[in-house]
């Protein structure tokens, strides 16, 4: 059914390629099944993904439970109690971001909620934290399920104030320590200039009154300046001033969980001006909310945000029109309870995003995802302090080497998002080598009769025929599983030819029907052959391009 799709309609691997972790021929039989022209499958896959609560999800449930994956489910305060008083024993204190890292994977290849797990990977980006934290690191699931999952389809203002109150952000950029005899404008600097107006609405050194600032109508129908400055900055970070955690300060040694608390007594109370709205004076925590209001109604916000949207689902560099028509949507939905699904869903049925191909790259956790899913991998990584050098740390390690492990930014502008910024040699070098990996790798590195996570063989020998077996089919087999569809010819010849040997290419291929046992070196040579045909199809640029 799979290969019959990629002649008939090729244009939905490529959709799914782009809004999921990767195509697989389940996936794809799903879409088809759904019935329709292409566009009326299309529609109706995405009005599915967005609304991810009526999707059943076995496989992650099945995977991450709270005997394998504790952390995962503790509360605020039991994190808190649990994990961010343990001094003495480091890999307890992190534990939370461990399971937090193994969660993502197991979600990002198991999940049939692709649409959904594509966008909470987007908003922890744009709302990115270093997950390694000291003190972040032991609250890191709350952040995860309470902030980000939660708000993902939902108000972004919502979210924003969600994030800006996150015991995880708080600590990452410093918010915490805010207060009228000491400010801390780290929070609010990339509050203005990563989370919402974005850089390119950032004026300079200028006087907030300069009469070249430009003036505009926010969403909210009021006053706003178009630009920012860095005195709205400031005024923004006075108007924060007393956001902060229970976190047994002294003078409040009683308060101790790691819950947000507004303290009166560290805020400015004096009167602010922000993006040339006057904030009056002693309205306390009201400040806050003010700010984040003028901001998320702001049309910059809108815009940046969209453009960051349409640069994760259609391109490096999105065409204007689709950006321009997301912004108003979202704009004119600023208050709505779905306004993100509204607008997601607008980008993803557009005829911007349906004509795009070709002009984004898998970056190193989406091609290992992707690769994981179409290897039919069965790999469930899991915290142990106990086991000498684990499969779950091999991996951990290797997407490290790639530059994309899993919360392991550490600049609060997230991972980058263009072709440019993978594409070096280290780069791609780093997750060649994790991605051949994926065909020898164990799913228990330290025994060396555990399976493996993808026995190539006995799919081959499961899909193929005996008698049917030789280099053409099994590269045609395992190009339509790997890409979606037939690359170049030259591509298909060189990778044919290594996998025939010395036979014709119509040849009849000997792959055995269980492992080598030790006795036929011929036979272990073609299955550890066909392990590195596999492997060198997942390095081509055709498995990366989306």
């Amino acid at each position: 059914e799979f290969r019959r799709v990629l002649l008939r309609s090729p244009a939905l691997v490529r959709w799914l390629n782009r809004a999921s972790f990767g195509a697989t021929p389940e996936s794809v039989a799903e879409l088809v099944a759904l019935g329709g022209s292409d566009d009326a499958r299309w529609q109706a896959w995405v009005d599915q993904q967005l609304n991810p609560a009526a999707i059943p999800d076995p496989a992650v449930d099945a995977r991450l439970t709270p005997a394998s994956h504790p952390t995962l489910f503790k509360s605020l305060t039991q994190l808190w109690s649990d994990h961010h008083g343990e001094t003495a024993n480091y890999g307890l204190r992190m534990r939370p971001i461990v399971e937090s890292e193994c969660a993502k994977l197991v979600r990002a290849v198991y999940s049939r909620r692709q649409g959904y797990e594509v966008l909470v990977d987007f908003w922890h980006d744009h709302f990115s934290t270093f997950g390694w934290h000291y003190d972040g690191g032991t609250v890191f699931p709350h952040y995860d399920r309470e902030v980000i999952r939660v708000h993902a389809l939902g108000n972004f203002r919502a979210m924003l104030g969600a994030v800006t109150r996150a015991t995880t952000m708080m600590y990452y950029l410093d918010l915490r320590s805010n207060r009228r005899d000491g400010p801390n404008e780290n929070y609010a600097r990339e509050l203005v200039e990563l989370h919402t107006l974005g850089a390119e609405n950032y004026a300079g050194v200028l006087r907030p009154d300069d009469p070249g600032l430009p003036l505009g109508i926010g969403n909210d129908g009021a006053n706003v300046r178009l630009k920012y400055v860095d005195e709205d900055v400031y005024n923004a970070t006075r108007a924060l001033t007393g956001w902060t955690v229970r976190d047994g300060h002294w003078q409040y040694p009683a308060e101790n969980d790691g819950s947000f608390v507004f303290r009166a007594g560290w805020h400015d109370n004096y009167s602010k001006w922000f993006l040339n709205r006057f904030i009056q004076s002693y309205k306390g925590e009201a400040d806050g909310e003010i700010v984040l209001n003028t901001l998320a109604a702001h049309p910059g916000t809108a815009t940046h945000v969209c453009r960051k949207l349409c640069r994760r689902l259609i391109a490096d560099n999105p065409p204007d029109s689709i950006v321009a028509s997301a912004a108003a949507l979202f704009g004119s939905l600023w208050q709505a309870p779905d306004q993100l699904r509204q607008v997601v869903r607008h980008i993803l049925l557009s005829n911007e995003f349906k004509a795009a191909f070709n002009q984004k790259v898998a970056r190193p956790f989406q091609a290992t995802a992707a690769a994981l899913r179409a290897l039919y991998a069965d790999f469930t990584p899991t915290w142990d302090n106990t086991a000498p050098w684990t499969t779950s740390e091999e991996f951990s390690s290797r997407l490290q080497s790639t530059g994309q492990r899993p919360f392991y930014w550490a600049a609060p502008n997230g991972y980058p998002d263009r072709q440019e910024a993978w594409s070096s040699s280290g780069a791609l070098a780093m997750t060649w080598k994790l991605l051949t990996r994926l065909t020898e790798l164990r799913q228990d590195r330290n025994n060396p009769n555990s399976p493996l996570l993808a026995d190539i063989v006995l799919q081959t020998t499961t899909a193929l025929p005996a008698g049917q077996r030789s280099a053409n089919a099994i590269v045609d087999y395992w190009f339509a599983r790997l890409y979606g569809y037939q690359p170049e010819a030259a591509r298909r010849t060189v990778l044919v030819d290594f996998m025939r040997q010395n036979a014709a290419a119509t040849d009849p291929l000997d792959l055995g029907t269980d492992a080598w046992n030790g006795n036929n070196l011929r036979l272990h040579y073609t299955q550890s052959r066909l392990r590195t045909l596999v492997a060198m199809a997942m390095c081509a640029p055709e498995f990366f391009r989306r």
